[in-house]
């Protein structure tokens, strides 16, 4: 419902302006900097001027590091770093967040985009998450690993709230088909029976 989002952004403080989620550890491999990076470059763009950006997850090694970038830019009071959230909290990040990024530079199957799937939210990945079934289904976008390919991404998706909606229906839809949970557990029954034989 909405108003589980509207419980994560009083805890943020950020009313109702449209949110930018990152949700995971900060950490090199998940390329926060690069997605900070990209958000710093287009911030006063008019289709992300009003965007603000939540880093929702626990330290990997480059909080310091994030909030420097945030001290020294433009950006200060529309970067907000929750650390780790969980549980129900978790799942109002996703439903306050317009779209969510995943700016990997390298990641073998972001469950990430299943949670993102399972609440409609679109999501903006990298082309290292090997899931470029997003951007077949329309469920949002697949871009470089850059910070290049994430600003084209950022403004691409930020200047068309309308289709936000859809795209995020869109991989809705998808998740339930391929993902939930009686389909994915019949297929490791299935592989669990075969190992135990």
């Amino acid at each position: 419902s909405e108003s589980d989002g509207k419980k994560f952004r009083a805890r943020y403080v950020i009313g109702t302006a449209p949110v930018l989620l990152f949700l995971g550890r900060l950490n090199f491999i998940k390329g926060p900097d690069m997605l900070l990076e990209a958000f710093c470059r287009c911030y006063q763009d008019e289709r992300m001027k009003s965007y603000h950006l939540v880093f929702a997850g626990p330290d990997g090694g480059m909080l310091n590091e994030l909030r420097r970038m945030v001290d020294t830019s433009g950006v200060k009071n529309r970067v907000h770093f929750t650390g780790y959230i969980g549980g129900s909290e978790k799942y109002d990040a996703y439903r306050a967040a317009d779209f969510l990024a995943i700016p990997s530079r390298h990641e073998a199957m972001s469950i990430v985009v299943l949670e993102a799937g399972i609440t409609g939210t679109p999501v903006l990945i990298t082309d290292q998450c090997g899931f470029d079934d997003v951007a077949a289904i329309a469920g949002g976008m697949v871009v470089s690993a850059s910070v290049e390919g994430l600003q084209r991404g950022l403004l691409s998706m930020a200047g068309d709230p309308e289709r936000l909606k859809i795209m995020g229906q869109h991989l809705r839809e998808f998740t339930c088909e391929h993902f939930l949970w009686d389909h994915v557990a019949n297929r490791y029954l299935e592989l669990f029976s075969r190992i135990m034989q």
